[in-house]
């Protein structure tokens, strides 16, 4: 059986908090995508991800991301791709005085779900 073809309109997405999923398990058990919106001060703790890689496309402002075991920091302008393979430990924060959007995708589907979105 296939599965529909999905096309969300800017705006449109699934709301969650600060995300705008656009791609969720329902549509494709292979990711999940969706637009995240971090205020000045806003970002998530470290954390890790178990079989599941999380990627960032820096939309607009700054995103500052610590990876790994060793806390390397990296600030992530506009454009910047970062992709952070299953098991590494990660957070995330704006430490700008703007917003900072990013294109979010996780591999595969399941963080929707997990985070509380049906």
């Amino acid at each position: 059986m296939s599965r529909p073809v999905v096309v969300v309109e800017p705006g449109q997405g699934h709301r969650f908090g600060n995300v705008e999923f656009l791609a969720r398990t329902t549509d494709t058990p292979f990711f999940n995508l969706g637009i995240v919106t971090l205020g000045p001060g806003q970002g998530v703790e470290r954390h890790v991800h178990r079989a599941e890689d999380d990627s960032f496309l820096v939309l607009d402002g700054t995103l500052s991301v610590t990876l790994g075991e060793d806390g390397r920091e990296v600030a992530a302008g506009a454009g910047t791709f970062v992709l952070i393979p299953d098991g590494t430990p990660h957070a995330i924060v704006n430490n700008g005085a703007t917003d900072v959007r990013i294109l979010n995708i996780h591999a595969p589907g399941g963080f929707d779900r997990r985070i509380g979105l049906r």
